[in-house]
């Protein structure tokens, strides 16, 4: 009886301490957010940074370097996207009334749906004036844009924050896994968190840097496929690809629905937008069908389902920023249920089937 009440109390505490920590890290998301990205980057280019000091390069000079060129490739990319989506964002009205003709036109709506409402706006009208009610005006005090201005700062601050973080563990070399190794009680132990620290760094940095050159290559046939079918600023849609491929699955789907209504409006015809619906589908589907599955997927073996639920889990916490992390924090966790007994269910539960 007493057994059962001490596993009741074992449960029941671990359970407060999961919605504890869920509960903390929802809270204090500014800050754990820039903090978990800047770990991930250092785990991407730790490898690096060993390879170049074996050759004689310090960590501080290899650090500063990749610092400064991930800065130049972010002030870069934000000068080629910042002036098209501004323009888009401030024109979004206009853009949608196109898209709508567009559509209304491809899939032959009736116009007894406009006609109807039409009759209730007049009929609501002309309630208004019979009796002489009061009339709602709503001042719009800023569009889009000033909701955008007003995040920049933050935006701003957070991304110096995890470069400048970035560079501190990365020029500190292996100074964290000394630290990890002097704190264990025992030999075995020592050994023990010495492997997990390194197959860590091993299988989140081999998946985020070969996810980023699959993204990149997928970025460039985007945007010349983009330019091949007279889109405008067709190498937005390449960085828009590059970026949203993080995000698996979703971000495929995001990316054809963008395409699709920026095509709606720029070019001539319904039909054209389908067709750049089409083969922007058609590359991601290359792309997530074949090309990440043989250079990733055979080494992830990650359960679809459980990605799936990750990326859903870690949007709903962290939004955006969540998704693109979903899956390096999903590798990280099936390493610890590697090397932890009392995990080790959890890594055949995350494992894809094996063929």
């Amino acid at each position: 009886m007493a057994s059962n009440q001490d596993t009741a109390i074992a449960w029941s505490l671990a359970v407060l301490a999961i919605l504890a920590t869920l509960t903390a890290l929802a809270v204090a998301r500014l800050f754990v957010v820039p903090v978990f990205l800047a770990m991930l980057l250092a785990l991407v280019f730790s490898p690096l940074c060993r390879w170049l000091r074996r050759r004689g390069i310090p960590e501080p000079i290899s650090a500063t370097v990749i610092t400064v060129f991930l800065l130049a490739a972010i002030i870069a990319s934000t000068a080629i996207l910042a002036i098209p989506v501004s323009s888009w964002i401030e024109n979004a009205p206009e853009m949608a009334r196109e898209a709508e003709r567009k559509l209304k036109s491809i899939v032959g709506i009736a116009n007894a749906v406009i006609e109807a409402s039409e009759e209730v706006e007049k009929a609501a009208g002309a309630q208004t004036g019979n009796t002489n009610q009061p009339v709602e005006v709503i001042i719009d005090d800023g569009g889009p844009l000033t909701t955008v201005a007003l995040g920049a700062p933050l935006i701003v601050a957070q991304t110096i924050f995890v470069l400048i973080l970035m560079l501190f563990i990365l020029a500190s070399g292996s100074l964290f896994y000394e630290r990890l190794v002097g704190i264990m009680p025992t030999l075995s132990d020592k050994k023990r968190a010495l492997q997990i620290a390194y197959d860590v760094e091993h299988e989140v940095s081999r998946y985020l840097f070969s996810i980023t050159l699959i993204n990149a290559g997928l970025g460039m046939a985007i945007g010349l496929a983009m330019a091949a079918l007279g889109m405008p600023n067709p190498a937005i849609f390449g960085l828009l690809a590059f970026g949203m491929n993080y995000v698996p699955f979703l971000g495929a789907v995001v990316g054809i629905a963008l395409s699709f209504a920026v095509a709606l409006v720029s070019l001539p015809t319904g039909f054209d937008a389908a067709i750049v619906a089409v083969v922007y589908f058609a590359l991601t589907s290359i792309e997530g069908q074949f090309v990440t599955p043989w250079f990733v997927g055979r080494q992830l073996r990650l359960n679809t389902v459980v990605i799936l639920i990750a990326v859903a889990f870690w949007a709903w916490l962290w939004s955006i920023m969540g998704m693109i992390m979903a899956v390096p924090l999903l590798v990280t966790f099936r390493v610890l249920c590697r090397h932890i007994v009392a995990l080790k269910p959890f890594e055949d539960f995350l494992s894809a089937r094996e063929n």
